[in-house]
């Protein structure tokens, strides 16, 4: 009888010791598939995040390349002389427009044009002009602009096109626009010139 006792002592104590074992066990599969969760939520957010963001930069870069279009061919930017394009120059003040811009360092010769396969002075470190732009308020907090101009010759000190490209970079999340403009060149005594916004991409 004392060996039945003990051996329903030990059947016991194996009991308790399986029991152990099977919670230490369902304890570790519900921590297992609490972290699966954890980290399959953590990965959505960070996706969803990221979608939210490259589609900020997406809407900021296509805000800023209207904004550049409506510059560079505006009513105001067409001039009946040479008397008028000045007159308006000096009225921007300090910060030379767009459209100056871009005529100006064309036809004095400071800016090359763009050619693909050209010598080194109409290559892409010479012929394309880099600026970021200077943001204020909440959308320096949140992203960064860059515009990359260059043009490529019709003939000489003519443009064929300029080709314009908005960058913007939310959170890590880049987006860049790229707009195509054909010049329209009339007028002998004085050349008047008008861009025409041929494509964005």
């Amino acid at each position: 009888m004392v060996w039945n006792k003990r051996t329903d002592l030990s059947e016991k104590v194996n009991n308790r010791g399986v029991t152990t074992i099977v919670v230490v066990c369902a304890m570790a599969i519900i921590m297992a598939l609490s972290l699966s969760l954890f980290l399959t939520a953590s990965v959505m957010m960070q996706e969803s995040g990221k979608s939210a963001a490259k589609e900020q930069s997406r809407i900021l870069a296509v805000s800023l390349s209207k904004q550049l279009e409506q510059q560079l061919t505006g009513g105001e930017t067409v001039f009946a002389n040479r008397e008028g394009e000045i007159a308006d120059k000096v009225q921007s003040g300090y910060g030379t427009s767009l459209w100056h811009y871009i005529k100006q360092n064309i036809s004095d010769g400071s800016w090359p044009y763009y050619e693909e396969q050209g010598t080194w002075l109409h290559n892409r470190e010479n012929a394309i002009r880099s600026f970021t732009m200077d943001n204020s308020g909440i959308a320096s907090e949140i992203a960064t602009t860059e515009i990359s101009l260059y043009w490529t010759k019709k003939e000489e000190g003519i443009p064929e096109s300029l080709i314009v490209e908005t960058s913007v970079t939310v959170k890590g999340q880049s987006c860049t626009i790229t707009d195509i403009y054909e010049l329209e060149v009339t007028g002998e005594s004085y050349e008047t010139w008008k861009w025409k916004h041929a494509e964005r991409k």
